[in-house]
């Protein structure tokens, strides 16, 4: 991990929020580019997980295992 996050808890949240934000603009435009109106509602389900585990896991992994609340 980059120093300045190991120093700046800002930073680490800004870093956090920006990867979110970009992950969830980009997944949404290509699971819309994909999707059709007459999909099985399992395809919906399938394009909220793509578009919204990876942030969690993200997340968990910035702030728990690399312990951004401990340092």
């Amino acid at each position: 991990m980059p120093k300045i996050f190991k120093q700046n808890k800002l930073a680490l949240l800004g870093a956090n929020i920006l990867i979110i934000s970009l992950w969830v603009t980009i997944s949404s435009f290509f699971v819309n580019l994909f999707q059709s109106e007459n999909a099985p509602f399992y395809i919906y389900k399938i394009s909220f997980l793509i578009r919204f585990l990876p942030p969690v896991w993200v997340t968990w992994f910035l702030w728990i295992k690399r312990g951004g609340l401990k340092r």
